[in-house]
């Protein structure tokens, strides 16, 4: 029942179904959360990839190719999705499927305790050329689950094959993820809402590391407002995801002034009651303080007037950038040009180029020439246009 690919599913059920939080987790002898977990990974038997056939299709030839992996209680360490595509076919009635009456099993022994139980289920899972890959939400809440059931760092990053650095990411984007659907929304566990954004919040877990007090706090919000409309802002969420890393100084700014809302008045005394965040606002700066733009951003009343703020702010830096780089674009050409011309060495060029390569040479020898008496022409329109009474 403990089935890390399932995790976000089972709540989704016990949120749909009105269960009780421990509906699957205390579930082993109930008969109606045994056959709730049965369908869902009866779904799942029916996914595949490009690369990975779905395992029902497999099994409609009517063999099973490898044992399922079970405790000596009985309990199925690996191979649920397997063992629920075998009983849906052998329940179809076609007796091409009637060898799964019986199914091959290897059994762990008895002495295997709950720890190494689990670790051979997470080193068999996390096969990816074998395995249809978790999502990545249930990935992080495997990993979490495995630090709260007393695994090292150093056991997760083995039994998981990935580095130290990402399982810590995924497990800060898991949080920024937990603490929208619980202090944004208000829909603690329904995973559902953010399982495309592994993007967002992979960003948020990189770029809001070092941040604390309301720096963090105004971060968040204007993360969680593109989050919110992630699905009407198709790929310019993604390429809205510098607002809340290094541009989001200026974007709370420019934000709170199309908002009029005052940053340089001193923040009131802080107050436990109204907080629908839990905000660590630190006295950071004299005289200026994000509150103000915080508390609008939390005023549900005000949620489409701040978004579309934001948008427009958002559109309108990533605007302003694109003409700076475009405005830079002539010099990095011809900083490219003299680096390639600096790199030219002839000391091992073949004869029979020379002439090809004086030909070149006097093209650039023109080239360069025109290139000089445009930009004279234009420095001297640039002058013209500034002089005194023009």
């Amino acid at each position: 029942m403990a089935n890390g690919r399932t995790r976000t599913e089972q709540l989704k059920y016990i949120r749909l179904h009105q269960c009780s939080a421990t509906f699957f987790s205390n579930g082993q002898e109930n008969q109606d959360a045994q056959q709730a977990q049965h369908e869902l990974l009866d779904a799942f038997s029916k996914e595949g990839t490009t690369s990975i056939m779905p395992i029902a299709k497999v099994l409609e030839e009517g063999k099973q190719t490898e044992p399922i992996l079970i405790t000596s209680s009985g309990v199925v360490v690996n191979g649920n999705r397997r063992l629920s595509a075998m009983r849906e076919l052998y329940a179809a009635g076609d007796s091409k499927y009637s060898e799964f009456t019986h199914i091959n099993c290897m059994v762990l022994p008895a002495s295997a305790s709950d720890k190494e139980i689990k670790e051979i289920e997470v080193r068999l899972q996390m096969q990816p050329e074998t395995k249809l890959a978790y999502t990545w939400v249930n990935e992080a809440l495997t990993i979490k689950d495995l630090m709260q059931s007393g695994f090292t760092r150093d056991e997760i990053t083995r039994d998981m094959r990935k580095d130290i650095r990402e399982v810590m990411a995924m497990l800060q984007a898991l949080g920024h993820a937990e603490v929208y659907l619980k202090d944004w929304r208000g829909q603690p566990e329904d995973y559902e809402l953010v399982e495309r954004g592994k993007q967002l919040f992979g960003d948020m877990a990189r770029d809001l590391k070092d941040k604390v007090g309301e720096h963090l706090e105004i971060s968040r919000r204007i993360a969680f407002l593109i989050q919110d409309n992630s699905s009407s802002l198709g790929t310019r969420a993604y390429a809205f995801n510098f607002s809340f890393g290094k541009k989001a100084p200026d974007v709370a700014e420019a934000l709170a002034s199309r908002l009029g809302v005052d940053l340089n008045q001193p923040p009131p005394p802080s107050s436990d009651k109204d907080e629908q965040l839990a905000i660590d606002i630190d006295d950071e700066s004299e005289g200026s303080s994000y509150k103000p733009l915080i508390d609008v951003m939390d005023d549900q009343s005000r949620r489409e007037e701040v978004t579309q703020e934001l948008i427009a702010v958002c559109e309108s830096i990533r605007a302003s950038e694109q003409d700076q780089k475009r405005g830079q674009a002539a010099l990095k050409a011809v900083k490219d040009a003299n680096t390639k011309l600096l790199e030219v060495d002839f000391s091992n060029a073949d004869p029979d180029t020379y002439g090809a390569i004086d030909a070149q040479l006097e093209s650039i020898l023109l080239t360069t020439q025109k290139l000089k008496a445009e930009i004279a022409r234009m420095r001297a329109g640039a002058r013209t246009s500034t002089a005194p009474g023009i």
